[in-house]
């Protein structure tokens, strides 16, 4: 008995003092204290892409907006004006907010925007951090390329 109470109390201080990393999400205190709301919306879409694909080259396919996956040193598919390489803004980013969520149709976005999609999988936002409250799906619009202009709607 002692010893599982030593061990929840241990636990308990390496969580407190951020010494167990595998059950934080976003970025640091410090590095989200100095990123715009936009700049953590492509945090957690970086962190995501890391988390999932892991050292896969990440593709987008701006004719379905969706970024997808090949094997590590393989190319994305021709033709470039479709499928683009992702262009990470942090390379290090891992533990994202952001989850994928299967639908049989897509989130409803409103008329000027589109869910994107990360592996055939919507992406969902955290309520409230990146929208208007409740939970939001990250969208891309305006046609500015694969990491131009995403944001939770």
């Amino acid at each position: 008995m002692r010893r599982r109470v030593a061990l929840g109390a241990a636990v308990a201080a390496a969580l407190a003092a951020g010494g167990i990393s595998a059950f934080a999400s976003g970025p640091s205190v410090t590095l989200a204290g100095n990123l715009t709301p936009n700049g953590r919306v492509i945090w957690n879409l970086d962190a995501l892409l890391n988390d999932v694909n892991g050292a896969r080259v990440d593709c987008y396919d701006g004719k379905r907006l969706e970024i997808f996956s090949v094997a590590k040193g393989g190319e994305c598919p021709s033709p470039v004006a479709r499928y683009q390489t992702y262009v990470f803004t942090f390379l290090d980013a891992f533990h994202s907010q952001f989850t994928l969520v299967a639908r049989a149709s897509p989130p409803q976005t409103g008329a000027t925007s589109a869910p994107l999609r990360v592996n055939g999988r919507y992406v969902s936002c955290p309520g409230g951090l990146y929208h208007h409250g409740g939970p939001g799906w990250l969208v891309e619009g305006g046609g500015a390329g694969p990491n131009g202009y995403f944001w939770c709607n």
